[in-house]
């Protein structure tokens, strides 16, 4: 078909002149065709019907008498018609009587098969039941007597001469009409050639102006009709531009030079009003960095002072400095926050995290205040908020702690209610909404136009009765607005007032291994709560019916045990029990190992709720089968995690459950043996902090650079445990794992040695991968020696001995080394924590460290620059892996970030940017090593 917004206008104007002609000799030529059919069916017609009524005029007699002969030789006479291809006579009752076929048409007799009529067609006359463009037509004419009818008569006759005729003389009007198109063809080609030809050349001339820009052009001709007229217009529009155009240039250049000392002006006035900006940002940072140092001295003298001996007045006022002190600190801090913000270097985080867990802290900190107010102070969380999310704690942190603290400010009696709700959620994000409301003074709705404003405040006369900077709120919304959220206030219901804001969590990032990362609703679970004291039972089972749970009570391990097998054969088993450890008949662990004794009971997980002095062991706990254990007070949020998280796999049978001994190994007794543990590690700066952690934990630490010489030690030397860094040269951690589960299955050996992955990775994946190769737990690069001795404490017994918290007095670094550690370059925190690992020579396994990284790190960034270079992603992440946790340990910080951007980069298989961050690298750790000389020349 023809597409008439892309067809020239000579095609246009050709096609639609032939299909006028076309579609004209089109019905004169269907006009023809009908009227020759219906003419000739209408002769034949005619024709038949005048000799059907001749012959059924004679064939009365020969029906009447009976006589066949007659009727055949009648019928005969019809051979004489030579399109008669056949003919019947049927007497009264329907009967064949006399049939005739024409010679050619001897095997398609119809009449000869029919032996009967019906009574309908008895009483038909001159009727053609021929279709249109049937090839034969047949009559039936009635046969009367003298008195009635005394039969019918049939003719059919062959129209096929007809029907060719007809064909005939259509062809000759088809040739006709092909001829005349052709002649049409030729004479539009040659009227639509005068027409189209002056536009086309009008075109051209458009389409050159227009990319020349030459506006002289002009397009000639001689025509007196329409289309003259519009060249000469077309001719006069060019010549008012080329005026135009002339104009046009002078003011140009005019306005150019205008705006070129417009601009230079505005130039210098921007860079004016930059550069007062970047030093009031850089007054208010620099300013609030230097209050602040002091400041920490000052808080921290004051805490060291408060635990030695005072006496009451002494105390009170040391108190009253500390907390003036805390309060000033918090005006620095919004002061800080908000240069950031002038700066645009205000940023949130992306990390997973447990919201439960943070609601409780901060619930935990301003209780206190709250009470010594008098105020009721209550938090009300949804049960359909998600345990783990993905976003930045310590800025929700931030701006709950800065609503709650005006709350209490501002309440003088009454209650504070803090709820939390989910105000939208879809597959990739939830949308929470916190709110604050509160019975205090309230908000006046001048105010709350101004509120979010800086330096504003409801109340900002001079003699108001509230302190403050004001600029809390005006924080909170720029840190709102940056989390995707809102933020507002409402008057209370009653009386105070309501603060509410909005923050958009992802859903994608959550780690699925993260406690609740893997929540599921808990709506229609049934759980059965074992516990003897009734106060403590009912409190707990009217706080899990809270969540929507189907919860039992039993009060003691018999009715747990009748219960849950009771239910399990009813097929309606309980998914968890919640036991107490302490049982008068019984232990929470005996208990447990039961349950998972019994095939009916044994898909059932168990919660164990133990005191500190009463917990067990996760050797105990794993035997008894119990999948997570909390100390009492259990907290919501871990209760709620536990309850929440899928297990994993099938459920095994609980191995033979021997109850633990009742005499606790006395302090001293076993120190002549010596725990071994396996430090798997190739980076030598981590080698040298971990094994110094190890040893201040009373353990030897036996050193492997790589998986293979971690295997090799694991088969010839008996080691308590095994700390295995997942990725290292010649055989990762990983394969070396799954190589000593090996070698434990092939010698028939239980699996008893534990290995604990130590990775710089915090990823997704990451656990689950160090889970399946056979290792036991997990821990996170850089980690303290607290989270150390946490992770050993779970799978072997630490010396007594070794549990001094170093925390409690970490000896600091000499002042003059402080100063050259410059800030964002070297944490001097990191180098004061590796200090504390050495009872006897702090200074010395300082200086080894720094010695050990700064030797190192240039070979790992050449290697990076020669894996960028080569565009060896998977080289990059490793190495990138290794420095980042090296760096963390000494405290550079930043640089440490930057090998982790680069690290994502190689776990993305892309090098693209590489080559700029490394430079930063290089740049970073310049400064790094500079800082660090500094400080060991300071030092010796």
């Amino acid at each position: 078909m023809l597409n008439s917004a892309r067809s020239s206008l000579y095609r246009k104007l050709t096609t639609m002149l032939m299909l006028s002609t076309g579609v004209a000799l089109a019905c004169v030529f269907v006009a023809f065709t009908v009227a020759s059919v219906l003419n000739g069916r209408a002769n034949e017609g005619r024709q038949l019907s005048s000799l059907a009524g001749v012959v059924a005029a004679n064939s009365a007699d020969a029906l009447v008498f009976n006589d066949r002969s007659l009727a055949r030789t009648l019928l005969a006479s019809l051979e004489a018609k030579g399109e008669i291809s056949q003919a019947a006579l049927y007497d009264r009752k329907g009967k064949l009587f006399a049939a005739y076929s024409a010679p050619a048409h001897a095997g398609g007799d119809p009449a000869a098969t029919l032996e009967t009529i019906d009574e309908e067609t008895l009483a038909l006359a001159n009727l053609d039941t021929a279709r249109l463009w049937s090839p034969r037509m047949r009559l039936y004419r009635q046969v009367a007597g003298a008195k009635a009818q005394v039969g019918v008569l049939v003719i059919e006759a062959d129209l096929r001469p007809m029907w060719r005729d007809i064909l005939r003389s259509v062809g000759v009007l088809g040739a006709a009409m092909c001829a005349s198109l052709l002649v049409s063809l030729v004479l539009a080609r040659r009227l639509t050639r005068s027409i189209a030809a002056p536009v086309t050349k009008l075109i051209q001339t458009a389409q050159e102006v227009s990319s020349s820009q030459n506006y002289t052009l002009r397009v000639p001709h001689e025509r007196r009709d329409e289309l003259g007229t519009l060249i000469n217009s077309f001719n006069d529009m060019l010549a008012q531009i080329e005026g135009r155009g002339a104009a046009l240039s002078l003011h140009r250049d005019e306005l150019e030079r205008q705006v070129s000392v417009r601009t230079e002006q505005l130039e210098r006035a921007k860079n004016a009003a930059e550069a007062a900006s970047r030093a009031k940002s850089a007054f208010l940072a620099t300013m609030s960095h230097e209050i602040r140092t002091p400041m920490n001295g000052v808080l921290g003298m004051t805490e060291m002072l408060l635990g030695t001996h005072l006496t009451e007045v002494q105390r009170n006022y040391t108190r009253l400095v500390k907390r003036s002190g805390e309060h000033l600190l918090v005006i620095i801090n919004d002061i800080l926050d908000f240069s950031k913000i002038e700066a645009g270097k205000l940023t949130i985080e992306y990390i997973n995290f447990n919201l439960w867990d943070l609601l409780d802290d901060i619930h935990t900190v301003y209780t206190p205040q709250a009470q010594h107010k008098g105020i009721a102070l209550d938090f009300d969380i949804a049960n359909d908020i998600p345990v783990a999310i993905c976003g930045d704690p310590n800025r929700l942190r931030q701006i709950m702690a800065n609503l709650l603290g005006n709350a209490i400010k501002f309440t003088e009696q009454g209650r504070i209610e803090a709820r939390v709700r989910v105000a939208s959620e879809d597959s990739q994000a939830v949308m929470l909404r916190f709110e604050v409301h509160d019975t205090g003074i309230g908000i006046s709705r001048e105010a709350r136009g101004r509120l979010f404003e800086a330096f504003s405040q409801a109340d900002d006369s001079t003699t108001r009765k509230f302190g403050g900077t004001g600029l809390g709120l005006a924080i909170s919304r720029q840190l709102v607005e940056l989390m995707g959220g809102a933020i507002g206030v409402d008057n209370g219901a009653k009386q105070g007032s309501v603060f509410w804001f909005t923050v958009s969590f992802d859903k994608r990032r959550v780690d699925p291994d993260a406690p609740g990362g893997q929540q599921h609703p808990l709506s229609g679970m049934r759980v059965l709560v074992v516990d003897e004291d009734e106060t403590t039972r009912v409190a707990l089972a009217r706080h899990l019916a809270d969540w929507e749970l189907v919860c039992e009570e039993a009060a003691s391990a018999r009715a747990a045990l009748e219960r849950l097998a009771s239910d399990a054969r009813a097929g309606k088993p309980f998914d968890a029990a919640v036991l107490n450890m302490e049982l008068s008949q019984s232990s929470g662990l005996l208990l447990a190992a039961t349950i998972k004794a019994d095939p009916l009971t044994r898909p059932t997980r168990i919660i164990l709720l133990s005191p500190e002095r009463l917990a067990a062991d996760p050797v105990q706990r794993r035997e008894a089968g119990v999948a997570y254990q909390l100390i009492e007070p259990a907290r919501a949020a871990d209760l709620f995690a536990c309850l929440g998280t899928r297990p994993r796999g099938a459920t095994a049978p609980a191995p033979q459950f021997l109850p633990p001994p009742q005499t606790k190994v006395e302090r001293g007794e076993g120190s002549g043996r010596v725990r071994r543990v396996l430090l798997a590690e190739d980076n030598p700066v981590n080698v040298e902090v971990a094994k110094a952690m190890l040893e201040s934990l009373g353990l030897q630490a036996q050193v492997a650079q790589n998986g293979l010489q971690a295997l090799e030690a694991a088969r010839t030397t008996r080691f308590e445990a095994v700390l295995m860094d997942c990725q290292m040269p010649v055989m990762d951690g990983f394969a070396a794992t799954a190589a000593i589960r090996r070698d434990e299955q092939e010698a028939g050996r239980p699996r008893t040695l534990p290995v604990i992955a130590i990775t710089a990775n915090a990823l997704q994946g990451d656990r689950e991968a160090c889970l399946a190769a056979g290792m036991d737990d997990y821990l996170s690069k850089p980690f303290t020696q607290a989270e150390l001795a946490g992770v050993i404490g779970r799978w072997i017994a630490i010396p007594l001995a070794a549990s001094v918290h170093h925390d409690e007095a970490v000896p600091t670094l000499p002042p003059e080394v402080r100063e050259v550690i410059q800030r964002d370059v070297i944490n001097a925190r990191a180098l004061e924590n590796i200090r504390a690992l050495s009872q006897q020579g702090g200074d010395a396994l300082v200086q080894k460290v720094i010695a050990a990284y700064v030797g190192d790190t240039p070979q790992h960034l050449r290697a990076l620059r020669q894996a960028v270079g080569g565009e060896d992603a998977d080289t990059v992440r490793r190495v990138a892996h290794s420095l980042k946790s090296a760096s963390a340990n000494v405290g550079a910080e930043t640089l440490a970030r930057l090998c982790k951007d680069l690290e994502q980069m190689g776990r993305n298989a892309s090098v693209d940017g590489a080559a700029t961050l490394l430079t930063d690298m290089e740049e970073e750790f310049l400064a790094v090593q500079q800082s660090l000389n500094t400080m060991l020349v300071k030092e010796t």
